[in-house]
């Protein structure tokens, strides 16, 4: 009887101890249920989010390549060519412009870079950095399906799309930009990306969901130890894509993405109905002279500079609390910039002349002004004096500047109401955003 008692009280803490793993174990698997449905939601979202920056960001290079590329093309000579044998008897000039886009393409790691042309209702290739293009296999002036990119831009809107273009070349994340000559569109031009890029991210962020998810059910410790690691590390991914999106790759500065976003929050916050700021449309003279001359490599390190130079100034102001102090490249050789605390003509003309002075004595710079003939042609406007719609704000300084070109080019002007709609026969360089 003792015997059995003590058996009895010996089963009892293993009992115990086995119920008390039993619950643990239960309760473990309950939490990482719970850890492991959070983290699925959570990687998920995560993906979801970086893919629409990386698509965004996508977006904007191959639109600031289009504007590039645009830079290289003869308008004049993509008008003269409406058949094959146009481009036949031009085939020394087209190659020319090719090889130069050639340059463009790689540099900007391009898979394409062309041109389009609408004749008697059907589309030409006119330009193509393609190394066939001229062949038999595929000759001048070959026929084009559009993809929807494509109509936008010969409807007049820049356009950018990923994974857009299905064709016989391959499938593409592709850009397209109206053509213009003397305020007219003659064309389009167009650049494509290979849209395995954004393919391979999905693919990484879903191979990242499975490992993580076979690593969690191994072990709860590892499992939340992968957990911080991997979210660290896409918060560092969407930190990278974030700013790689509302960036410019070449100088550094805010882009046109940015900056329009940014308007159009502070817009509807309560600072902006007692803020007073200027702003300028700085646009840089004969930048072409310096690609064409000593090369793309050249404008960059010119565009750096440019950007540097334009930064001190806003950076000099500090925080206004109203409104960000900022400068942003807009295209491939236009910025705007936000300058708060400017409330009459004669303090941002001493801004402006200023810029100007400070511009021509810049020792870096002097060489392209000297050799190149290199200026700034600067428009402003003022918020709220001339208009409370930043829209509105960016094309009256828009139109300022054309006037400062037309009067001459490396000056300052700032818009009034005699300049109407800006001198005749410019497409002016912003358009009105639809929101």
């Amino acid at each position: 009887m003792i015997k059995q008692d003590t058996v009895r009280i010996r089963k009892l803490p293993r009992i115990q101890t086995e119920t008390l793993i039993q619950n643990a174990l239960l309760i473990a698997s309950v939490l990482l249920a719970l850890v492991l449905a959070a983290t699925i939601s959570l990687t998920l979202y995560n993906n979801s989010k970086l893919a629409g920056i990386l698509e965004e960001s996508v977006e904007s290079e191959l639109l600031a390549a289009c504007f590039a590329a645009r830079d290289d093309i003869d308008a004049e000579l993509f008008l003269s060519i409406n058949s094959e044998a146009d481009s036949f008897n031009e085939q020394a000039r087209l190659e020319q412009i090719n090889e130069k886009l050639r340059e463009l393409r790689d540099g900007v790691g391009a898979s394409y870079i062309y041109a389009l042309k609408e004749v008697e209702g059907k589309y030409y290739f006119i330009f193509d950095t393609d190394e066939e293009f001229g062949t038999p296999s595929y000759p001048f002036f070959s026929e084009y399906e559009l993809s929807p990119v494509h109509e936008e831009a010969f409807a007049g809107r820049a356009s950018a799309n990923v994974m857009n273009v299905d064709d016989r070349w391959g499938s593409f994340n592709t850009g397209a930009i109206p053509l213009l000559y003397n305020g007219e569109q003659i064309g389009i031009v167009s650049v494509d990306i290979e849209d395995a890029f954004v393919a391979r991210s999905h693919q990484t962020a879903t191979l990242d969901a499975i490992l993580l998810v076979s690593i969690m059910i191994v072990t709860a410790i590892l499992l939340i130890g992968l957990f911080i690691l991997l979210l660290r590390r896409n918060r560092k991914i969407q930190s990278d894509l974030f700013y790689v999106a509302n960036h410019d790759a070449i100088t550094n500065l805010y882009n046109r993405y940015y900056l329009f976003n940014y308007l159009a929050r502070w817009q509807k916050s309560p600072q902006s109905k007692n803020a007073f700021f200027a702003l300028l449309f700085i646009d840089l003279d004969n930048f072409k002279n310096v690609n064409d001359s000593a090369g793309h490599d050249e404008g960059d390190s010119l565009l750096r500079l440019i950007s540097q130079f334009l930064k001190t100034y806003t950076d000099s102001v500090g925080d206004t609390g109203c409104i960000e102090c900022m400068t942003a490249r807009i295209g491939g050789d236009e910025f705007l910039q936000i300058v708060p605390g400017l409330k009459t003509p004669e303090e941002i003309e001493r801004w402006a002349r200023t810029l100007l002075d400070d511009f021509a004595a810049h020792p870096e710079l002097q060489c392209y002004v000297r050799n190149y003939e290199v200026g700034l042609s600067v428009g402003g406007a003022l918020y709220p004096t001339q208009t409370t719609d930043y829209d509105e704000l960016i094309r009256l300084a828009d139109i300022a500047m054309y006037q400062t070109k037309a009067a001459g080019k490396n000056n300052y002007c700032l818009y009034d109401t005699s300049m109407g709609d800006g001198p005749e026969g410019i497409v002016l360089s912003v358009r009105k955003r639809k929101r």
